[in-house]
């Protein structure tokens, strides 16, 4: 996993978190003729799982992030959210990142599948 990406799902984590509110109150109030209610609550859940998974993985990203200064952050996120390069500042903290996330990515696959999925890249 890229961690630009992870980087950039961190620091716009509310869109993605919005994105699926507004999908799970789409279908949850959406009259579909052709379905039947049980379909309907069964896409609900799914997406409220989605969102679940997803909000477990930002807490695990929060946690390693909260290892990081105040200054550091901001390094971070301007890298995330910028076009360009990397400079050898962001670069370091990048790595710092990557190694302090190492081990605990594997424990949230279906929230960074959900992340990826609906995070704005």
């Amino acid at each position: 996993m890229k961690v630009k990406k992870l980087l950039r799902f961190y620091f716009t984590a509310e869109r993605a978190e919005r994105l699926l509110d507004d999908l799970i109150i789409s279908k949850a109030v959406r009259a579909e003729f052709a379905r039947g209610a049980q379909d309907c609550a069964e896409e609900v859940a799914a997406l409220v799982k989605k969102k679940a998974d997803m909000c477990a993985f930002y807490g695990c990203l929060e946690g390693v992030m909260n290892t990081f200064r105040e200054g550091e952050r901001a390094v971070l996120e301007n890298y995330a959210l910028r076009a360009g390069g990397r400079d050898g500042e962001s670069h370091r903290l990048a790595v710092a990142f990557a190694r302090r996330l190492r081990g605990k990515i594997t424990l949230h696959d279906e929230g960074l599948a959900a992340a990826m999925e609906y995070g704005m890249f």
